[in-house]
């Protein structure tokens, strides 16, 4: 069932017809405020419900909403109507060794941690491989859900090789960043990591924990992190919801 558009929203927020600002570029910004405090897929008044709230015309309306639907912010759907589309979140990790909390505070935005396991494991073969230890080795198995602004955006699993940060159980994972924890409490200073990107469905855990549909598509980013000697100190898995995120790779020419 199709939620209805909140119409009340705009019924509170009249426009200003005595001065020479034009009606619809007053109406883009109050649904660019309409966005900002609704979750994305909202639906959006149809045009002729905010002719007849606001008493104009509906070339002042559908020029405000194509100049929303131009930026990305609304998307219409074809015999449905139009729906909050919010940008996505730029990802720059790709390129650069930095905490998710770092990089999300230096866009503005305010990550938020839920640490759901954090546990002795012992290692399958593929974290054997990429950590390069025994089947006899234990390791730390963390797994979080990071949002921003209260939105679900990325679910990371990590595995850490016990040997080398024993005692990391007795961190907090949801107020301090496992980077930091790394170089400052244990003392190893990451050097390189080596990150692969693909595009994969959505499972049912996946959509569950990200609040999407199961079959929707993912960012997955399998990391390796290597500290001094080329070590490898983590090994992570990473599920990043697609309509949340994109990622950005600056190539340059020597």
């Amino acid at each position: 069932m199709l939620i209805p558009a909140d119409i009340d929203y705009f019924k509170n927020r009249p426009l200003d017809k005595s001065i020479p600002i034009p009606l619809y570029y007053q109406l883009i910004e109050v649904l660019q405020n309409y966005i900002n405090e609704h979750d994305n897929s909202f639906p959006i008044p149809t045009e002729n419900d905010l002719c007849k709230t606001y008493e104009i015309s509906r070339p002042t309306v559908r020029q405000a909403i194509n100049e929303l639907v131009a930026e990305g912010l609304i998307v219409r759907q074809k015999g449905r109507g139009s729906f909050i589309n919010k940008k996505k979140i730029p990802q720059d990790f790709l390129l650069n060794i930095m905490s998710f909390n770092d990089e999300m505070q230096s866009k503005g935005l305010k990550p938020e941690t839920k640490v759901l396991t954090f546990c002795s494991r012992n290692p399958t073969p593929e974290v054997m491989k990429n950590l390069r230890i025994k089947s006899s080795d234990s390791t730390y198995f963390l797994s979080r859900l990071r949002s921003i602004n209260g939105e679900p955006i990325v679910l990371v699993n990590t595995f850490l090789p016990s040997h080398l940060l024993k005692g990391i159980l007795q961190k907090d994972m949801e107020k301090e960043s496992l980077y930091h924890i790394i170089e400052y409490d244990f003392g190893y200073k990451i050097l390189r990591t080596l990150r692969t990107l693909e595009i994969r469905k959505a499972g049912k855990y996946e959509a569950s924990s990200l609040n999407i549909k199961e079959g929707d598509p993912i960012h997955f980013i399998q990391t390796v992190a290597y500290i001094e000697n080329d070590v490898p100190i983590e090994f992570s898995t990473a599920y990043y919801s697609g309509e949340r995120n994109k990622f950005t790779v600056d190539v340059r020419i020597k």
